[in-house]
């Protein structure tokens, strides 16, 4: 045993729809860029549904609804160093400006239509299940796996 106990990470994401384009957030790392559904960890004594709204306020500056549960991946580092379960819902705009958020990873956000997702890389690598959300012939709530990219 090297002394630490390795955990899972617990990130919630949205997917939010406008006008038939998907909301991502772009992260950079480095000069990495890098597209995710917008969302982040969840804190202990926090629920899902309450910590994917607090991470569209603290990335984004709106208010989301969430609603069902739209799919679940592990993605887990072969090398053994991360593992983070992403428990993704449909979400729906309330309010707000849409503004870049303060945290220094956050880079850019767009709204992607459905030829456009996959020119981007989107981490978990999901663009197949985000394209088939866009196109409505996608089945909610299912687990879609273990990924790695």
């Amino acid at each position: 045993m090297t002394g630490f106990l390795k955990s899972v990470r617990i990130r919630v994401c949205g997917i939010l729809i406008d006008r038939d384009k998907m909301l991502l957030i772009a992260h950079k790392k480095n000069k990495d860029v890098y597209w995710l559904l917008p969302g982040g960890g969840v804190d202990y004594g926090e629920s899902l549904k309450e910590a994917l709204c607090r991470e569209f306020e603290e990335e984004l500056n709106v208010q989301v609804e969430v609603d069902e549960l739209a799919l679940v991946a592990d993605s887990i580092d072969p090398s053994g160093s991360r593992h983070v379960v992403n428990i993704c819902f449909f979400c729906r705009y309330k309010s707000g400006e849409y503004l870049l958020g303060d945290d220094d990873r956050l880079y850019d956000f767009r709204f992607f239509a459905e030829n456009e997702l996959s020119k981007v890389e989107i981490f978990p690598p999901i663009c197949g299940e985000l394209v088939s959300i866009l196109r409505k012939d996608f089945t909610a709530g299912g687990y879609i796996g273990k990924l790695w990219k």
